[in-house]
């Protein structure tokens, strides 16, 4: 299949996302030791949980997030102007509820599902969410992003995931999205946020520039050594899987959102 040339598309809602922002107060870092750090020698304390940040991912010990809270709330906006009120929201892969956090607020008569293969972040979760009430269930399942598990309700209008790349290589990923696409019904929106691989001399041009605009690092550690996917590929994955709607709504240095709608 003849592979896509990878292009962003400004879309207006950039601006809105870009207001919300600014109305939503996301907090700059913080400037000093990390939380815990103690004079030289000394017994270091036990941490405080993260700051949770509205849209952002926070690991515990951090002083900043991942700076993608704008990517995220793109993607609510992107659905919006389809579809104002969907009504089940699955985040596959959810970390602390991040990506869900921007599609609840958007979507206050949507039902959302975190999705984890563990409960280590199901406490922080919880925290994230407690504006939203009883709106959101709790599953445990999909390890690796592993859709085939039955963790996705069959009435699921929107299905966003993170960072697949770190949990499968290529041909994992292609199933992933083939999995994905029987799971919608026609209308339904699929979005990933996740990483693509661009040629060595950019990726250490990039490596420098990036601090001057973002975290040190986007995502999770690495928890596979297989080369990334570059953007084609993602792209052409997602077009064997079924969706020939596709859409990259933003990119930023490797980071990318990429978004399908199901004819």
């Amino acid at each position: 299949m003849k592979k896509q040339n990878a292009f962003a598309v400004t879309f207006p809602c950039l601006v809105v996302a870009a207001a919300m922002l600014g109305q939503q107060g996301v907090a700059q870092a913080p400037s000093g030791p990390p939380p815990g750090a103690g004079p030289a020698g000394a017994p270091r304390q036990q941490q405080p949980p993260p700051t949770l940040r509205r849209y952002m991912a926070v690991n515990t010990g951090e002083n900043d997030g991942d700076m993608l809270a704008l990517p995220r709330l793109i993607a609510a906006d992107v659905v919006a102007t389809d579809n104002p009120s969907p009504k089940k929201i699955v985040d596959v892969g959810s970390f602390t509820g991040e990506f869900l956090e921007a599609f609840m607020d958007k979507f206050p008569g949507a039902r959302g599902q975190w999705t984890e293969p563990v409960d280590s972040n199901k406490v922080n979760a919880k925290r994230r969410f407690a504006r939203f009430g009883d709106r959101l269930d709790y599953v445990i399942g999909c390890p690796h992003r592993d859709l085939s598990d039955g963790c996705v309700p069959k009435d699921v209008d929107v299905l966003i995931t993170s960072w697949v790349t770190r949990h499968q290589e290529l041909p994992g990923i292609r199933k992933v999205y083939k999995d994905a696409y029987p799971l919608l019904p026609s209308g339904g929106w699929f979005a990933i946020l996740d990483q693509v691989t661009v040629p060595e001399h950019w990726e250490k041009q990039f490596q420098v520039a990036r601090l001057n605009f973002m975290a040190a690092q986007e995502g999770p550690p690495e928890y596979q050594k297989a080369p990334i996917p570059t953007l084609d590929e993602q792209l052409a994955a997602l077009h064997d899987a079924g969706f020939t709607d596709v859409q990259v709504v933003w990119k930023e240095f490797t980071t990318v959102l990429i978004m399908a709608r199901k004819k």
